[in-house]
């Protein structure tokens, strides 16, 4: 029997001053080695949503209402001392742009082995083994060079690749990631998804933030459509794709097929 991983309840966010609701009222169950995708146009609240999973929104701005459940624990509950035992060891983040998630003038070795030495207590030197031997689960081999290269160095689907070998490393159960497609051509997107397939494959639960339909058809899963920060439709991957019972999902599926043609 699959086990509860992360439980959203009633989720709302909003602005404090001008008081603006962004998000309003999302639920989602993900399970461990599960998959959740929130889809939907640019400014559907998708973003906002992961940003109040990862702790990232400033209490001073904006209020978080409603459950946010990781393994049993509160998320929003957290204390500042405790967060370092969630966030970047047990959920892991893929940003849309890696390069942001990275220091540019530090080697990308010293910077993984620095945050593996830190969640797992390990020496440097077992840390870059670690991290070396999860770079080539996550299907990069030339990682002398990339280990010696400072981020600006290497693409940004190699840092992307970077970021997933990291989550491999640190033991990720859950891993978000935010339009982790948007800037690759078709081929690195495909090898991209299917990265996040093996991270499943190996017991790491997905949720994935996209507007792309075929991202979302390959992942499966749950699917939760997005509008003006509600739900509008969600379940199965499946079932809401090929039979969307919302107007809104028939449109967007619609706008899709016009734009191939």
């Amino acid at each position: 029997m699959s086990k509860k991983l992360l439980q959203m309840e009633h989720l709302s966010i909003a602005l404090k001053t001008p008081r603006q609701e962004l998000v309003k009222d999302i639920s989602l169950l993900l399970e461990e080695a599960g998959a959740a995708i929130l889809l939907g146009q640019s400014g559907s609240g998708k973003t906002m949503t992961c940003r109040a999973i990862l702790g990232l929104l400033n209490s001073s701005t904006f209020q978080v209402d409603g459950d946010l459940l990781f393994d049993g624990i509160s998320l929003l509950q957290l204390k500042e001392k405790e967060r370092a035992l969630y966030y970047g060891s047990k959920i892991a983040f893929v940003p849309q742009n890696p390069m942001t998630a990275l220091d540019l003038s530090r080697k990308i070795g010293g910077q993984m082995a620095e945050f593996l030495s830190l969640h797992q207590d390990l020496k440097k030197k077992d840390a870059i083994s670690l991290y070396e031997q999860a770079m080539a689960r996550a299907g990069l081999t030339d990682t002398k060079r990339i280990l010696s290269s400072r981020p600006y160095q290497l693409s940004g689907g190699m840092l992307q690749r970077c970021l997933i070998a990291l989550a491999i490393a640190g033991k990720a159960k859950l891993v978000i990631a935010d339009e982790p497609t948007t800037a690759l051509d078709a081929i690195h997107r495909d090898r991209a998804v299917e990265q996040f397939l093996q991270l499943q494959e190996q017991g790491c639960a997905l949720l994935i933030v996209t507007h792309d339909f075929d991202v979302a058809r390959h992942i499966g899963g749950h699917v939760l459509i997005m509008k003006e920060g509600q739900t509008v439709e969600q379940g199965s991957a499946k079932e809401v794709l090929q039979n969307p019972k919302a107007a809104y999902t028939r449109e967007l599926i619609e706008a899709i097929h016009l734009g191939w043609g």
